[in-house]
Order: C-alpha cells, then structure tokens, then sequence
C-alpha cells in the first residue's frame, strides 16, 4: 500500500470513530386544552380528548460515555400536532417523557402517526413504570424522577387539579405562562444519560415492590431504585425494541389509565378512522360567515378535528361517532361544538384567558347562530 493510500485510510478511520454513535432527539410537550376535570368527584378525561400545543425538541448526540447537546427547536403555530410528527422525521431516536402514553395518543386523534416514527420512540415514563413493577405509577412522574435520580429541582410551575398548562381552580381557562418546553426536554436528556451511564433508575416514595430494592429519597423518606440490565441499556440506546412502542397500536394503555373506558372508545375514533369531517366544516363556514370566527382562514381537517379536543371527553366521543356513521350534530352538541370551534381558532383565548361575562357572551352570540 503506497503512503498516499495509507494516510486516506488513516484519514477515514478516525472519521470513523469521531462520528457520534447515536444521534437523539429529546421531546416535551405542552397541551393548549388539557380537557382534564375540575371539581371533586369529576373522572378526568384520557389524553385522547387533549389538544396538543406547543412543543420542544432537543437534539443531542451520545458518543459513548457523554451526551452532547447540538440544536433546540420549539415547535409552534398552526397545526401543532403534525407539525411536531414532521419535526421528528429522519432517523433519530425520539425520547420523552409520557410520549407514548400521553402525547401520540393526542396527536393521533387529529394527525396521522406513522409506523416509522413509532419504531424510534422511547417512553421513559413508560420506561419507569415497567422497572418500578406496579400497576400504579407513584413517584414515577417527572418532577419526582429528576429529584431522585439527578438530585434537583424541576422548575415548571404545577397547576393542581388541572391539565400541565391549565389554571387551577373550577374555569378551565389556558393559561400556560411563559415556560420553555424545551426545558423539560433537557431534564428528560439528563435522566436518559444518568440512567444509561449509572445502569440505575431510582423513584420516588411509593408502595413498595418486590422487583426492586430499598433506596431513600433526599428528605430520608422511603423510596426504590433498580439496577438496568444490558438489555434495558440497549432498549434505551435503540439497539432493542421499546416494548411500548412495538404495542402502541393495539394498545395505548399502560398501568393505571385516567379514564381507561373513555380512552378504549375515542382510540378506535383517530383521525385516521374517520371520514372527511364535513358536517364540522358546515358549521365552521357558517360561523365564518357571520364573523363569529375567522373569515379568511382555511380550516384544514386537521383544524376541525383538533375543535373536537375543546370538548368534554363525552361530548368528543359523540361527535366522532357521529362523523363515523356519517350523521348530523345534534342540537345540544352544536353550541358546544361551536364554543370548542372558536376557542380553537382564537390563539388570544389561549394566551388571556376571558373573564366569565366575555365567555358567556360569545356562547350567547355563538347560540344563535347555531341554533
């Protein structure tokens, strides 16, 4: 071999080895209408009846022994949730936090979620609760992962009794404030390194399992933790099928659902097991007509679907049978229908949220109209 030859090939096989082993993409979502229940004793709906809002994505590459961050991205604007499956083509792994069991399943229910992209998801929520070993996920949510495993402090705000970006109390306003979903994106990239580099994932208090043992959270109260094998290694790294993702079609549940009936229903009424949304589009011209919403905008199917999220978890549901055996809306779902219409066409609604005389006015005005 001549000495030019041998440098070419001296040349490629450090670029070989300079390229990074695994190239990730980290996603957090936040949800414009969380549809979820306010009030004692109110069953929340599944995150089938969720709007899907904004969303951050964090690139990074694993060479081995360290994560390196190289791009982030805020998906926003129109048509979030298929704009979000457009930003995670390509060939990298997906990894998120209740992505699988929360976030595909509301984009699913107005966007087309391709098999491609199922294969490189990993749900690290999903991921937990299967190591943890019990039906129900206590101390598996994500402020609680990032304490025991990374030893800080998530900075999101918590609203309680409502939906990540609702406001608290019985008006279930949006009111998402001004955090970055790209922030838990990182916290989500820092858990995915600690538990591949440590080989353990640790939760935080809880019932007890048998699978795992013994471990403290940081203010001495009990906690558990387990060890990763190869095997949940290479699951992580993408070398192995996520367990989750390979059933994600047939199944969208996993452990304890919010509202396992409600869910089963509206997942077998996805957007792509529905015909052209016509008879939403009726009622979405005439509201354009009037000024009620909108004039000059196109409203895709999409668009349409994505109203239906405004609605109850029932109310969803008796909308999407109806379009699926090509019926009318009936008269005590138009107003609604029409409220959820305009709520979903208004992005000033989802950064102020109204005061109760402003809302009952426009369902006042929207009434007519539909009537």
């Amino acid at each position: 071999m001549g000495k030019a030859a041998r440098l070419r090939q001296e040349r490629e096989r450090g670029k070989r080895h300079a390229r990074p082993l695994l190239c990730l993409v980290f996603v957090d979502v936040d949800y414009d209408r969380g549809s979820r229940a306010h009030g004692r004793g109110v069953v929340p709906a599944p995150p089938e009846a969720w709007a899907v809002g904004r969303s951050g994505l964090v690139r990074a590459e694993w060479d081995g022994t360290r994560l390196r961050e190289t791009g982030a991205e805020l998906v926003d604007g129109p048509h979030p949730a298929s704009s979000l499956v457009r930003a995670l083509e390509g060939r990298e792994i997906i990894v998120g936090h209740g992505i699988l069991t929360a976030d595909l399943r509301a984009a699913v229910m107005v966007t087309d979620v391709p098999d491609s992209l199922l294969r490189r998801v990993i749900d690290t929520l999903a991921f937990a609760w299967r190591i943890r070993g019990v039906s129900f996920p206590a101390g598996c949510n994500l402020s609680a992962l990032v304490a025991e495993n990374l030893g800080s402090e998530r900075q999101k705000s918590r609203y309680p009794g409502s939906a990540p970006g609702l406001r608290h109390g019985s008006d279930p306003s949006p009111h998402r404030g001004d955090h970055d979903p790209c922030a838990d994106a990182r916290l989500v990239a820092a858990l995915w390194e600690r538990w591949v580099t440590t080989r353990r994932l640790s939760w935080g208090p809880g019932a007890p399992s048998w699978t795992c043992e013994e471990g403290h959270t940081r203010d001495g109260s009990p906690g558990r933790s387990a060890a990763l094998t190869a095997e949940h290694i290479a699951e992580l790294t993408g070398r192995r099928p996520h367990a989750e993702a390979a059933g994600w079609r047939s199944a969208y549940r996993w452990g304890k659902d919010i509202d396992p009936a409600s869910a089963a229903l509206l997942a077998n009424l996805s957007a792509a097991d529905l015909p052209a949304p016509t008879v939403i589009r009726k009622m979405a011209r005439r509201l354009q007509d009037t000024g009620m919403i909108p004039a000059g905008q196109e409203l895709t199917d999409e668009d349409l679907y994505t109203a239906c999220q405004y609605l109850g978890a029932k109310q969803n549901l008796e909308v999407r049978e109806r379009l699926a055996r090509g019926r009318d809306i009936t008269k005590p779902l138009r107003e609604p229908l029409a409220w959820a219409l305009w709520q979903s066409t208004h992005p000033d609604w989802l950064a102020n949220p109204w005061t109760t005389d402003q809302k009952r006015r426009i369902r006042a005005q929207l009434e007519t109209v539909v009537s």
